[in-house]
């Protein structure tokens, strides 16, 4: 268990700063204390702010936003087009999240709609059929240790979401939000997405700003992931094993108003 931050706070001496990252602290550290593997991470232009950074996670359906990234690039590197047309077998059809399940006979669809139900409805068919078309997680574990990452795809060989901690993380949201940055038709789309995701852990009152998103949960994982465009844009990482419980949301939407008030008070005061 850590608080990593930078050197703002290591220096200043701030009071009502310090104060609110201490509740931010005293607040993880009795759930981990009471046996709950949890983990944050919040990072500005400027700050950063970490609390078991490097903890590992099964990663659900956060890993979602990777392999939709590979794809843009390559439909923008022409390799995939967003209106090819992709078989979805009645054999192919996973459970748990998703709306593809409820097909009744074997259906194509747009590598598009694919793309779009694995981010805004984290449907699970959609995503195995886009890793397939990228050649399989073997793949995606390349791309993300190229950007970065130390454990994509990391995990049982049958399994194809693997595990990760609040550092992978942001290197895959902060790619995303790179390639969201370039302002291009791909990336308002992606963006588009992200915002209207019905995978939401923390609740759009308790932000201050478009929240870009994807949330993820698995039997006891349960994670939101995204980036804040608030008047000071920030990352916002919130991973925990609280899925079980019938406080996870309370707990997820708890730590973010903190954190949200972290944000705001650096902003207006730093």
């Amino acid at each position: 268990m850590e608080l990593k931050s930078n050197t703002l706070f290591k220096d200043i001496y701030d009071v009502e700063l310090k104060k609110k990252i201490k509740d931010l602290m005293d607040m993880f550290n009795n759930e981990y204390y009471k046996g709950n593997k949890v983990a944050f991470f919040y990072r500005d232009k400027d700050n950063t702010i970490s609390y078991n950074e490097e903890v590992l996670f099964y990663a659900a359906s956060t890993i979602k936003i990777l392999a939709v990234l590979l794809m843009f690039n390559k439909i923008d590197n022409n390799v995939f087009h967003l209106d090819d047309k992709i078989l979805v077998t009645m054999n192919d059809l996973k459970q748990d999240s998703g709306v593809i399940k409820f097909q009744k006979e074997d259906t194509y669809y747009t590598l598009e709609e694919l793309m779009k139900l694995t981010i805004t409805e984290s449907d699970n068919t959609a995503y195995l059929k886009i890793v397939d078309l990228l050649g399989g997680k073997e793949v995606l574990k390349e791309y993300g240790l190229y950007l970065g990452a130390k454990h994509t795809m990391e995990g049982k060989e049958t399994d194809s979401f693997g595990i990760t901690n609040c550092s992978d993380m942001y290197i895959y949201i902060n790619k995303v939000i790179e390639y969201i940055n370039k302002d291009s038709e791909h990336s308002k789309m992606y963006r588009d997405w992200m915002i209207n995701t019905t995978t939401k852990k923390v609740d759009r009152e308790n932000l201050n700003g478009n929240f870009l998103r994807k949330g993820g949960e698995f039997g006891i994982a349960y994670h939101e992931v995204g980036y804040v465009e608030a008047n000071k844009p920030y990352y916002l990482i919130i991973l925990t094993q609280l899925g079980e419980l019938d406080y996870k949301n309370e707990f997820i939407n708890d730590a973010a108003k903190i954190i949200v008030d972290i944000n705001k008070y650096i902003g207006d005061n730093l």
